[in-house]
């Protein structure tokens, strides 16, 4: 077996954390420019950060995955 449960638990949590921190870096530019509908502490901004921080992680772990693995 290639990956073993371990092996995903430890992916799954740092792409968690990698997530997490993407999207407070996002976040922190996002929100120190000049918006006119959003407020820096909105939930609405937040959870748009955070998505976003997932998407930029995700597309690292599949590209990194892709480069390693299929190509």
């Amino acid at each position: 077996m290639e990956f073993t449960p371990f092996m995903i638990f430890i992916m799954f949590v740092s792409f968690l954390g990698i997530s997490y921190f993407m999207g407070m870096l996002v976040h922190s530019a996002f929100m120190y420019e000049d918006k006119n509908n959003m407020k820096s502490d909105s939930r609405k901004s937040w959870i748009l950060c955070m998505i976003a921080g997932t998407g930029i992680t995700g597309w690292m772990f599949y590209y990194g995955y892709y480069m390693n693995f299929v190509r």
